[in-house]
């Protein structure tokens, strides 16, 4: 690509990602310090930190990847102040909900399935990949979560590719994912949840990845 990619992180799992001609959210969480963010079923937790930019001031986007529908995860203030016209690819389940919020342009993606952009004969291609939310029996309680494969490509020809892990735990299933997208190098954990530190290194067949922080190649 002409341009390196660029991400700003805002906070938590709260990123702007600037892929080529592309600008993509991740995971909207614009909560203040002390403010709490409801989970559901009698659960929340209180934000430790100031989110680095406001809504307003975020550049012009292309699309939200929304990893699941919880309150740390698109709180109240997106769903306040998020353009409803926005396209925000998710899971059928938070597709639902969203659009009962007026975001219309919600689109749920089925695990392995695509949504592409297109601009200027570059095509930016989000696949859904699979994820487990919770330990055992506690997933069943818990919302359906998913991770994004973001590929750019231009003349037919790969130029870059990131995986963004969504919140997900180290789980066998996650084996699949190099197996059925062909990927040797793990590339990217944005999660607000705590991971082992590392770095992009070759991804083990029939192993489940361990998390590591931001990197990208292509």
């Amino acid at each position: 690509m002409a341009e390196q990619p660029q991400v700003t992180f805002i906070g938590t799992a709260t990123t702007v990602l600037r892929i080529g001609r592309f600008t993509l959210l991740t995971d909207p969480n614009f909560l203040h310090r002390g403010q709490r963010a409801y989970l559901g079923k009698g659960l929340w937790s209180r934000r430790r930190t100031d989110p680095a930019l406001r809504i307003a001031q975020l550049p012009e986007l292309d699309a939200v990847v929304l990893s699941h529908l919880h309150g740390d995860h698109f709180d109240r203030v997106a769903r306040r102040e998020l353009d409803r016209d926005l396209p925000i690819v998710t899971t059928p389940a938070a597709e639902r909900r969203l659009r009962r919020w007026g975001f219309q342009a919600a689109q749920g993606l089925p695990t392995w399935s695509s949504r592409e952009l297109h601009r200027d004969g570059t095509t930016l291609r989000l696949t859904s990949m699979p994820g487990q939310h919770g330990p055992g029996a506690l997933d069943r309680l818990m919302p359906d979560v998913m991770g994004t494969m973001i590929d750019v490509e231009r003349s037919g020809r790969r130029e870059f590719r990131l995986y963004v892990t969504g919140d997900t735990l180290n789980r066998p299933l996650l084996t699949a994912i190099p197996e059925r997208t062909r990927t040797s190098t793990r590339c990217s954990s944005i999660s607000a949840a705590p991971r082992s530190p590392g770095s992009c290194s070759p991804w083990t067949p029939g192993r489940a990845p361990t998390w590591w922080n931001w990197s990208a190649r292509s």
